[in-house]
């Protein structure tokens, strides 16, 4: 029978410099994974721009700032709404004065854009519930993605007042919904 007792086990000495040169490697192993990493954060909401003698233009404005070490081109954005049934969209991004356009590089620090201008009615968001987003469970679930050709994909939730001005064009396209069905003569009913 094996006595534990018996065996040898060293010193306290060995037993912590081991320890302190598997941590040591685990840092070095953790640090190398995390420089090859790219980290992107962001914003997706509206934004007014103002100034140099021109009338305020309302956007949805999507930013995205590299916070990494390694430079990456942003190639592609896209839209998801629903939590069990999903439906995806993708925004075709030009460049403009509002936009960089796609494919973007951007380095680590710099900063690329992405606006949507908005007229009086605002179009944009009204084509979106059209056909996109189609109640307030997707209103709450819609995401924008901001794709990289490293195959990183940064997921940017919708600002309040953007979450808001959908919901409200969806509220007065049910509420027109409403009204023409009440407007419209019943079956069946003589004039």
């Amino acid at each position: 029978m094996l006595d534990l007792s018996e065996i040898n086990w060293g010193s306290v000495a060995d037993w912590v410099s081991g320890i302190g040169s598997l941590s040591a490697a685990i840092v070095a192993l953790y640090l190398a994974k995390s420089a090859e990493r790219i980290r992107l954060r962001g914003y997706c909401g509206l934004r007014v721009i103002v100034g140099q003698g021109m009338a305020p233009q309302d956007l949805v404005f999507i930013s995205v700032t590299n916070v990494g070490t390694r430079a990456t081109v942003i190639n592609n954005i896209s839209m998801r709404v629903g939590w069990l049934k999903r439906r995806h969209a993708i925004i075709t991004v030009v460049k403009d004065q509002y936009s960089v356009g796609v494919p973007y590089s951007i380095a680590d620090g710099q900063e690329g854009h992405w606006g949507i201008p908005l007229d009086k009615d605002k179009k944009w968001l009204a084509d979106l519930i059209d056909g996109f987003v189609l109640n307030r469970s997707d209103v709450n679930s819609l995401r924008f993605f901001v794709h990289t050709n490293h195959g990183e994909t940064l997921a940017l939730r919708l600002e309040k007042p953007l979450r808001d001005a959908i919901i409200e064009l969806l509220a007065v396209k049910a509420a027109n919904t409403a009204l023409q069905g009440d407007a419209s003569p019943q079956s069946g009913s003589r004039p």
